[in-house]
């Protein structure tokens, strides 16, 4: 499925201060994609609207062809993207595993109820099985953050949405979340789209999109 953003044109509080004005991009299938500029750019921004958290004040964005807000944002949350933000998002009470199953069980995940598979894909980023079953306020900062990266790959959603999901994360950890990009994106066929300060990371990247000055530049 492919995401585009239409004639999108915002601002907060004043229309004579735009954030960004007519913006037009498009986001393929197979691709991994990150945007990469300065803290307050507004990356984090269109990243709102590409997830369905947020609308724009003016403009679309759109899965093959349909604004997503005629699917309506809750179905499109539900069934047509995975988020992953910066301040993990996870339920407190509730052990790393128990996260990802409560997540599952409201998708249409083919991987609902199945333990072990869960298990196996934690261990992917490092959280072993003990780790797995604590409650997740026992983890580490960057511990928290590989669940709620493993929460968000296991939905079976075709757009993969992250805000510096890398940003918790030392660099070996770092290098291996984005190889979990490259293989959902390269063999699974997701759209995943990374907001990123970092340079060495967006490198990573099949393309990068560089937002500066209120400008996006579309580069590979």
């Amino acid at each position: 499925m492919t995401l585009t953003i239409k004639k999108l044109t915002h601002w907060y509080t004043d229309e004579s201060n735009k954030l960004y004005s007519d913006v037009n991009l498009e986001f393929e299938p197979s691709k991994f994609y990150a945007i990469v500029g300065e803290s307050g750019s507004g990356k984090t921004t269109i990243l709102s609207f590409l997830a369905g958290l947020d609308a724009p004040r003016e403009g679309e964005i759109a899965i093959d062809g349909q604004p997503i807000n005629e699917i309506g944002l809750t179905k499109y949350r539900q069934h047509y993207v995975a988020t992953i933000f910066q301040s993990y998002n996870l339920l407190t009470s509730m052990t790393a595993y128990q996260n990802i199953e409560t997540a599952l069980a409201v998708t249409d995940s083919s991987h609902k109820g199945d333990r072990q598979y869960i298990v196996d894909q934690l261990a992917r980023v490092g959280i072993d099985k003990e780790k797995a079953f604590k409650n997740v306020q026992k983890l580490s900062g960057g511990e928290q953050q590989r669940v709620a990266i493993v929460r968000a790959l296991l939905v079976d959603a075709p757009i993969v949405a992250a805000d510096e999901a890398t940003g918790n994360l030392d660099h070996e950890n770092s290098e291996l979340i984005v190889d979990l990009f490259k293989e959902l994106a390269h063999e699974y066929g997701k759209t995943v789209i990374l907001i990123t300060h970092d340079r060495d990371i967006a490198k990573e990247a099949d393309v990068q999109i560089e937002l500066k000055d209120r400008r996006f530049t579309v580069k590979g």
